[in-house]
C-alpha cells in the first residue's frame, strides 16, 4: 500500500466505466459487504491527505461513498483503498475488481 495518488486512482478508476464491477467495503469494527456488482457510471476523488471516493453506478440509481481514506494498490484488476485510525490501525478498506471476490 501507497498514500493514496489521487490522479492515479482516478485514472484507473475511470478505465471501468460503463462496465461491470464488484465491491467489496469494511469498515472496522463494523461490518463488511462483499461481492456487490453493478455498472459503474462515475467516479469521483476528492481530498488532500484524507481522500473521499464516491462511485456512481448504475446509471446513477445507486452511490456508495467511502471517507477519510489515506493509501490505495493498484493492480490490472482490483484497487484496493484504506483508511487507518489514529494509532494505525485499519479503519476501513473499499475494494473495487473486475472480477467476483472469493467467498
Amino acid at each position: 500500500m501507497v498514500p493514496i495518488h489521487s490522479q492515479s486512482l482516478l485514472d484507473k478508476l475511470q478505465q471501468w466505466l460503463g462496465t461491470n464491477i464488484y465491491l467489496h467495503i469494511e469498515i472496522n469494527p463494523g461490518g463488511y459487504f462483499r461481492n456487490g456488482k453493478a455498472t459503474l457510471s462515475n467516479v469521483h476523488v476528492k481530498g488532500d491527505q484524507s481522500f473521499r471516493v464516491f462511485l456512481e453506478m448504475d446509471q446513477q440509481q445507486s452511490i456508495i461513498h467511502v471517507d477519510d481514506l489515506t493509501h490505495m494498490s493498484i493492480s490490472e484488476e482490483l484497487v484496493v483503498i484504506s483508511g487507518y485510525d489514529h494509532v494505525d490501525r485499519l479503519a476501513r478498506t473499499l475494494e473495487i475488481s473486475s472480477k467476483p471476490f472469493v467467498i
